[in-house]
């Protein structure tokens, strides 16, 4: 099974929040999200007795900073794989990127080191007239490539509201295509979300130590990543796996990224809310 990025986009797809507040069509529920910025300690999660990793360090950061326009996100992992012979493997991923409040346009520029070395690197932008409309994203690294983004496309943070939004509503699944500019040559991506049960306590589970943002009820839910096979079919295996445990104000307590024959599990050591903007 094809598990090759190690990425948050979540809106990672890996959300957060507080200020901005969004009313659903069908059951009128208010979701409110935190700006926070949200430290990880990575370690090695399940381990196959035929994968070639057999262990993992690293650590994660994951800000989401409300802006006067938009949602700002500022990410960076930072992972060493050791392999059962041999030499540790040590990669990075660095996201930048902006999405506009109306939903109208979402800029993005990363880049994934492995070894030193820059194995991907994208920077450009995605326009279209607001949500629920298609759109174009038009890429300056790679320079002149375009990818057409259909009508039912979310950017990062969109993904984690339709998630929550679902999850309010006590629906189990969540589902669109996913644009967050990276692996260009299969976006956008299916996104298959499976909310895992009704909704836990705050005093349950890790990562609720850390104040009043830490304190709300939170769901795990199953993130799979169906690349775009350039047919009328999906490609069946994901491109991604991942779970998360992740709060109704958008904070994720934890995250385990399945790649197979082994998994990575980011475990939340840290979190800050962050001010919200003086806006005119």
């Amino acid at each position: 099974m094809k598990r090759s990025r190690c990425k948050i986009s979540h809106g990672g797809v890996v959300g957060a929040f507080l200020a901005v507040l969004l009313l659903t069509d069908t059951a009128q529920a208010i979701v409110a999200h935190a700006s926070h910025r949200a430290f990880y300690q990575i370690t090695i999660g399940r381990v196959d007795p035929s994968s070639n990793i057999v262990d993992a360090r690293g650590r994660m950061v994951a800000e989401w900073r409300r802006a006067c326009e938009g949602w700002e996100s500022n990410q960076r992992l930072v992972v060493s794989m050791a392999p059962g012979e041999g030499d540790p493997i040590n990669s990075e991923v660095v996201l930048t990127s902006f999405e506009a409040l109306d939903g109208s346009l979402y800029s993005f520029d990363s880049e994934t080191r492995v070894a030193g070395e820059t194995v991907e690197q994208v920077k450009g932008m995605a326009e279209r007239p607001g949500p629920g409309q298609p759109g174009t994203a038009t890429y300056q690294v790679p320079r002149g490539l375009s990818v057409e983004l259909p009508a039912d496309t979310v950017f990062p943070f969109e993904h984690t509201i339709a998630v929550l939004e679902a999850a309010e509503r006590g629906d189990f699944r969540s589902f669109n295509h996913y644009f967050d500019g990276s692996q260009p040559e299969i976006s956008p991506m299916a996104a298959n979300s499976l909310i895992l049960g009704k909704a836990r306590p705050a005093v349950e589970g890790e990562g609720r130590r850390f104040g009043e943002v830490s304190d709300h009820k939170w769901w795990p839910v199953r993130l799979a990543m169906f690349g775009d096979s350039g047919t009328s079919q999906p490609n069946e295996e994901p491109e991604f796996e991942m779970t998360q445990v992740i709060q109704d104000n958008g904070v994720v307590r934890r995250f385990e990224f399945d790649y197979g024959e082994f998994s990575l599990v980011a475990s939340l050591v840290n979190l800050e809310e962050i001010a919200l903007p003086a806006c005119n």
